[in-house]
């Protein structure tokens, strides 16, 4: 916490040295040339005169050029978008499957002449008009993507995989083809059909507010301990939207006093909390939900349809009507912690529809109600605000769904200060003996603060890197698919469009802006506190949290665990798993525009954009994520969606690595990325794929292209 205090007291005295010298006065004062004291949000002339105050972004100084070219970079790339629109009517479309077929060979055309005349057969009459228009290039999802790449595209439609027909469904709808996957995987709710014997409270109050209360005799006060304490030693570390304190010594206090009522927010809070302390303790000690091929599956605890917890969630689900549409702080955690409840259970659509409840709730709180960020309220809502943001992030860049806009707030919401950790730090002083305990604890703000600066991180790099890589593809996609084919029908194809750019136009990836932002992820990691980092050598081993002791000589992270269940304390593995996984899925984003140049421009890649290359493949290798233990406590990993559908494209990706000579070239000189690591990683990820199937519609669906491509034996 220390080092992130330090940062932004560093970052606020250069800002004020920075005002001293450039004098960054506001309009007003601009206008009536008077000196203004630069005060934020509004300087004092503004509050005297009682009107906006509006300060104008600084230029950039002549030694800042890094966002010069940024600004220099996104400029081109909107002229050359601006071309592509002008010359979309005139130039035939080619970002349809039939255009990369008809030069694929023979094989690949009678495929997609055989799946058209089978979607002709599907679509009602009167729609041969539509089918002759020329379907715009749609954006789809960042593993979406790489299955439409022209090399990947055409040798899956060339191998013969049945389930590849569908290809052109994806191209044609784009994500929400996918979505109705997951739709059809759960038709219904989880089922409704249990929940917890009751009996109304008796009180000497009459009044009727108080006479429905009611209380649970199966939920003790020992068991509201264990499954409280299960909670705040897992999913609380993760997302820490509760206070550990405030919720024993008020929330459960007043429960165990008043009982459980219908319109009391504090009652559905508790039962969400204790829903999901029942699925941290049986998601990693509990029976797995089904055996495959003799390896359990990493789904422990209940069944598929019935998973741990369900009683408990049910009762918060039956009084969550009577408050669900307040704006309140309650509501946005409760709203979260709804939203947890669903991903562990594999309901992902039902988990986003929750986190988009609450981004619209906490909106409303900050921007309506007066915050005390200094306080302890205020550092919830500062905590609860920075989880919606995480998960509508990552719904937003690997699943592409809409944003409900509370990301525009992020200079308005500062970062959590974590009172409860320093609470805990002054009482270790005390306590002697639990302070060791305590410093564990405390441990899961420097996660969180982390997770927030690589967030941040990631969102530049979706914004800059991957606009490069789509006009890198949106002109040069036929041309690609015909060098991925071997035809040799380039200069046809050229002449049909008479304003499409030239093929030795093609510029490649943006090599400056890439290294730029490597840099800023490597400075990430080196700035990390000490208990959190590690280096590429270590990334499996215990982080160092004590210098002055050792790591235990196993790793935290391997293939295989065995068949003892392991649970680490503050759920030490899959906090750890996510931040370097996160880490590692940033670089291999980087480096992947190097991945296109190889499948599709060979002929026109450099040492350098090989080396890139395989560092791009060395980052998707080995995720700790994939390995145990959080493999094997799946219901603990948060997100689950995005990273399944990230690692069907990598799977795609590492079984080009056999079948391209460029990529396979680059994985046999061994110099950076080697063939054992490559064919490590499919293992663990298809094991992945194959036990999540069972639990997720696209999954399911990829499995149909995955089996078969890697040659698996069907299951037993």
């Amino acid at each position: 916490m220390a080092s992130f205090a330090h940062l932004e007291s560093s970052d606020s005295s250069q800002r004020r040295e920075r005002a001293a010298i450039a004098a960054q006065a506001c309009q007003t004062c601009r206008n009536r040339k008077s000196k203004c004291d630069e005060q934020r949000p509004k300087c004092g002339l503004c509050q005297r005169l009682s009107v906006d105050c509006e300060y104008r972004e600084p230029l950039p100084t002549k030694k800042d050029k890094t966002m010069v070219h940024i600004l220099d970079t996104l400029t081109r790339l909107e002229n050359k978008f601006d071309n592509m629109a002008i010359t979309q009517g005139s130039s035939p479309d080619m970002s349809s499957p039939g255009a990369h077929a008809s030069v694929s060979g023979t094989s690949s055309a009678s495929l997609v002449k055989a799946s058209q005349s089978e979607t002709a057969q599907r679509k009602p009459e009167g729609s041969a008009a539509s089918d002759n228009m020329p379907k715009p290039y749609q954006h789809l999802t960042v593993p979406h993507k790489i299955m439409l790449w022209p090399g990947i595209y055409i040798h899956l439609l060339n191998s013969g995989i049945s389930a590849a027909s569908d290809l052109q469904y994806v191209l044609q709808e784009g994500t929400p083809w996918f979505i109705k996957r997951e739709m059809s995987k759960h038709p219904d709710p989880l089922p409704s059909d249990v929940g917890l014997p009751c009996f109304t409270m008796a009180t000497g109050n009459t009044e009727q507010s108080r006479a429905t209360n009611v209380v649970f005799p199966t939920l003790g006060v020992q068991q509201i301990q264990e499954l409280s304490d299960a909670y705040f030693n897992t999913f609380n570390v993760l997302y820490p939207v509760l206070n550990r304190e405030t919720f024993m010594n008020g929330t459960v206090a007043k429960l165990l006093r008043d009982g459980y009522g219908d319109g009391d927010s504090a009652s559905v809070l508790a039962l969400l909390v204790f829903a999901l302390g029942a699925v941290a303790v049986d998601g990693v000690f509990e029976r797995p939900v089904s055996v495959v091929n003799g390896q359990p599956s990493g789904f422990r605890g209940g069944t598929v349809d019935h998973p741990p917890g369900l009683a408990l969630f049910n009762e918060a689900r039956r009084r969550l009507g009577f408050i669900w549409t307040q704006c309140t702080l309650e509501n946005v955690q409760l709203n979260l912690l709804q939203a947890t409840y669903y991903e562990a259970t594999s309901r992902h659509l039902d988990f986003w529809r929750c986190t988009v409840a609450a981004s619209m709730a906490c909106q409303v709180l900050i921007r309506c109600e007066p915050i005390d960020w200094s306080s302890a309220n205020g550092d919830l809502v500062k905590r609860a605000y920075w989880t919606c943001v995480f998960s509508e992030d990552l719904y937003h860049l690997d699943l592409d769904f809409p944003q409900t806009g509370i990301n525009t707030m992020e200079d308005e919401v500062p970062l959590p200060y974590f009172h409860e950790a320093q609470e805990q730090h002054q009482g270790s002083s005390v306590a002697g003996g639990s302070a060791q305990a305590n410093q564990e604890r405390s441990h899961f703000q420097y996660h969180f603060l982390a997770m927030i600066a690589l967030r941040r991180l990631i969102a530049r790099i979706h914004n800059v890197i991957h606009e490069c890589e789509r006009a890198m593809q949106a002109e040069p996609l036929w041309r690609g698919s015909q060098r991925a084919s071997g035809t040799s029908a380039h200069k046809t194809l050229a002449a049909s469009s008479a304003q499409a750019e030239n093929f030795d136009d093609y510029g490649g990836p943006p090599v400056a802006v890439i290294r730029e932002m490597m840099r800023q992820l490597d400075s990430w990691r080196a700035l990390l506190p000490r208990p959190l980092q590690w280096s590429d050598n270590d990334r499996f081993e215990f982080p160092a949290t004590d210098p002055m002791t050792r790591r235990p000589n196993e790793p935290l992270f391997s293939p295989d665990q065995g068949p003892i269940p392991i649970g680490h304390k503050y759920n030490l593995d899959v906090v750890t798993a996510q931040l370097r996984t996160r880490f590692y899925y940033a670089r291999f984003m980087m480096y992947r525009p190097f991945v296109y140049k190889a499948l599709h421009f060979p002929e026109l890649m450099t040492e350098e954009d090989g080396n890139c290359c395989a560092l791009a493949l060395k980052s998707a290798c080995l995720w700790p994520l994939a390995m145990a233990p959080p493999k094997n406590k799946k219901r603990l990993v948060p997100h689950m969606f995005a990273w399944t559908q990230n690692f069907m494209g990598i799977l795609l990706v590492l079984n080009m690595c056999s079948v391209n000579d460029c990529l396979r070239q680059i994985v046999d000189e061994g110099t950076v990325v080697s063939r054992r690591e490559i064919e490590s990683t499919i293992g663990l990820l298809l094991e992945w794929m194959r036990d999540v199937k069972q639990v997720d519609g696209i999954a399911e669906w990829s499995w149909g292209i995955l089996e078969p491509l890697y040659g698996l034996r069907p299951e037993r």
